[in-house]
């Protein structure tokens, strides 16, 4: 037996040598055999991948869970938001975040349904602001009544990240499927959690992919063949909801004509689809899934941007008095109905919003596949198929862009240079580049705005331990303390 497994590592170990081909990135040497990097890779990426770029220069390749993996940064990292049609960004997403494996009516993340989730969002979302910042406000201070509620004694939050989930979904899901179904409450929970309930299983470390990368999917699809789907549920919960509301605006636009006023949310855009008609077995199914990708890549991105700011802010009292005098000073000019013009006047809250933003943590993401072979004005050449990641966190802390301080915190950084959270420039890529940018970031931002604006008029807020609390690491992702954050109210 014992030969055998021997005999099957020796084979494993030529089959799956890498080979790299001339004028490629410089392969980065390792110690281990057959798992090369994949050890520094998951435990202690952001000290690794530094040191691999110092020492092998902006564009390097590891060896990681058995295959060539190619980490890009600085001027190559802008080729690939400049030159989309040369890098698969779609194939790197998926098996990423394989929704598709999960998803039983809608593949999740083809070409076409990506193309659609952009269209919608851009249109109905970011491009309906003005309508939706009532709602957002509005429900936003629902949300913290519920979830913080009173502080007349403060009071101690751990994983604050779960509760601002909670509060950002309610907000999100009246925007999304309108206020008569985001008025139950299991739809505003099944929406916060859905995201949560899926993380685990899209996250697990592709271990068997040393073998075969699709051992890995059918590990994690194990499963979906004896009958549970965290997606079903979710999709029950949603469909029961909304099939009445579907049903009362169908009978209203047949009374009403032309009289009809349509609803500002996106189910109501979703009616407007020539391939909707709900009284299809799988075309309800099919739609609610499409909800469901937008629930899973809004709520949880835009309450993690708020959580890793909150304890941003916690940490730094006096920024927090600064910030203040701001948002008290807007809210009575305003008289506590705010605008998005009014949003925009945060200036100082914007700029700590876009250095919140900077400093997430993330060391690389957003994986690409290489079409065809591509040649970087370096003279580097990545072959077909090969394996991209963008290497975020040193774009980020570029100092030819924020200046020798640029690994420094700094809230106000952007304060005076014109430069708002929104705006995506060659050296802030915290919401991508190029034509694939995202487009959910103006609703995101103004959201996340809104929350602190909230949240800073209302309570003191200050981390337990009287520091500035670090992030959570795993591998190249990062993710907000667990550490507590007391509240206490203002008057």
């Amino acid at each position: 037996m014992i030969s055998i497994f021997v005999i099957f590592i020796i084979i494993l170990y030529i089959v799956r040598r890498p080979r790299i081909g001339e004028n490629e990135p410089p392969l980065v040497p390792y110690k281990i055999p057959i798992l090369g990097h994949t050890f520094s890779y998951l435990f202690n990426a952001k000290k690794f991948i530094k040191e691999c770029k110092e020492q092998y220069g902006e564009c390097f390749s590891i060896y990681v869970f058995g295959h060539v993996m190619t980490v890009v940064s600085r001027n190559s990292l802008s080729e690939v938001f400049r030159y989309p049609d040369n890098f698969d960004i779609t194939s790197g997403l998926k098996e990423h975040l394989p929704l598709y494996l999960l998803f039983s009516y809608n593949g999740g993340m083809s070409n076409e349904g990506n193309k659609f989730h952009i269209k919608s969002v851009r249109k109905q979302i970011s491009g309906k602001l003005d309508l939706n910042i009532s709602v957002v406000q509005k429900y936003l201070s629902k949300g913290m009544e519920k979830w913080i509620g009173d502080c007349k004694h403060p009071k101690t939050v751990y994983d604050a990240w779960n509760m601002i989930n909670n509060i950002i979904a309610i907000p999100i899901a009246n925007v999304l499927v309108g206020e008569e179904a985001a008025s139950h409450e299991d739809l505003v929970n099944s929406f916060g959690k859905f995201a949560f309930d899926l993380g685990p299983l899209l996250f697990i470390p592709p271990l068997l992919s040393f073998i075969h990368i699709k051992l890995h999917e059918l590990f994690i699809t194990l499963p979906l063949r004896f009958g549970w789907n965290p997606v079903s549920h979710h999709r029950e919960v949603t469909m029961k909801r909304l099939r009445p509301v579907i049903e009362k605006r169908l009978k209203e636009r047949n009374e009403l004509g032309d009289n009809y006023k349509p609803y500002h949310d996106l189910l109501e855009y979703y009616m407007d689809q020539p391939n909707f008609d709900y009284t299809k077995p799988d075309n309800l199914p099919y739609h609610v899934e499409n909800l469901l990708v937008i629930v899973f890549s809004s709520i949880t991105t835009t309450s993690r941007a708020a959580a890793d700011a909150l304890y941003d802010l916690a940490g730094r009292p006096e920024l927090l008095n600064e910030l203040y005098e701001e948002a008290l000073r807007i809210d009575r000019e305003c008289n506590g109905s705010l605008t998005v013009a009014d949003v925009k006047r945060m200036v100082k809250l914007d700029s700590f919003v876009k250095e919140s933003l900077r400093h997430n943590g993330i060391i690389t993401s957003l994986p690409h596949y290489v079409v065809k072979d591509y040649t970087f004005s370096s003279g580097l050449t990545v072959p077909k198929g090969r394996k991209l990641r963008l290497y975020f966190d040193d774009m980020l802390k570029a100092k030819e862009s924020y200046g020798e301080d640029a690994e420094e915190f700094k809230p106000f950084r952007f304060l005076k240079a014109n430069s708002p959270a929104t705006l995506v420039e060659r050296s802030y890529i915290v919401f991508g580049g190029g034509k694939h940018a995202c487009p959910g970031r103006f609703f995101a931002v103004n959201e996340v705005k809104l929350f602190l604006h909230k949240l800073i008029l209302k309570y003191k807020v200050s981390t337990q331990s009287g520091k500035i609390e670090d992030k959570i690491y795993f591998g190249p992702y990062s993710f907000p303390s667990k550490s507590g954050i007391v509240f206490e109210n203002r008057v």
